[in-house]
């Protein structure tokens, strides 16, 4: 199974559209939380230049750790992902990752709002405020094939009267990390 993702970058208008469009489609609030995702560079490989990455997210006090395979279909971020529990404690699983070997990158922080819409149950839409960066939308569905993947971000897009905006291929790690000092 492949995620499949876009990222779109919100100005206020378009988020108060999104939202008023999700709410008419009849969209489930699934939650609100706040998101801090460190991100770690491996002590071999150049994840940058692979399209990879690794991810100790906490929301609301759980961790989870996150691979993230290379992008199959830009700007869509279709891709492998695989994801697992942790313990509780974030200092306990950042000096494993230590011990391991990878270093620390980056932190990016944000409020996310997840919604599901009523028959799309394996789409998911989120409104995130990116500290630093601002709003985005980002619509995630399950797929088994890159190409059923595009057709249903694309048919999301449609719905969500989203279509004509352009997608974002970066991460907000990416986007963070290109930002002038």
């Amino acid at each position: 199974m492949l995620e499949a993702e876009v990222k779109l970058r919100l100005d206020d208008a378009a988020r108060d559209r999104l939202v008023a469009r999700l709410e008419t489609r009849g969209a489930r609030l699934l939650g609100e939380s706040r998101q801090v995702d460190e991100y770690y560079a491996h002590p071999s490989r150049d994840y940058s230049r692979t399209d990879e990455a690794l991810r100790l997210r906490e929301v609301d006090g759980a961790l989870r750790i996150t691979y993230k395979g290379p992008k199959l279909d830009p700007p869509r971020k279709t891709r492998e992902e695989i994801e697992f529990s942790l313990c509780t404690d974030r200092d306990v699983a950042s000096r494993l990752l230590s011990r391991l070997g990878f270093d620390p990158v980056s932190r990016v922080t944000k409020r996310r709002r997840e919604f599901r819409l009523p028959d799309c149950p394996a789409t998911v839409v989120c409104i995130d405020h990116v500290e630093g960066l601002g709003w985005f939308c980002e619509i995630e569905v399950e797929a088994d094939t890159v190409e059923e993947g595009r057709d249903r971000l694309t048919a999301r897009l449609a719905e969500l009267g989203l279509a004509d905006l352009e997608p974002i291929a970066q991460s907000y790690l990416e986007l963070l990390l290109a930002r002038p000092a």
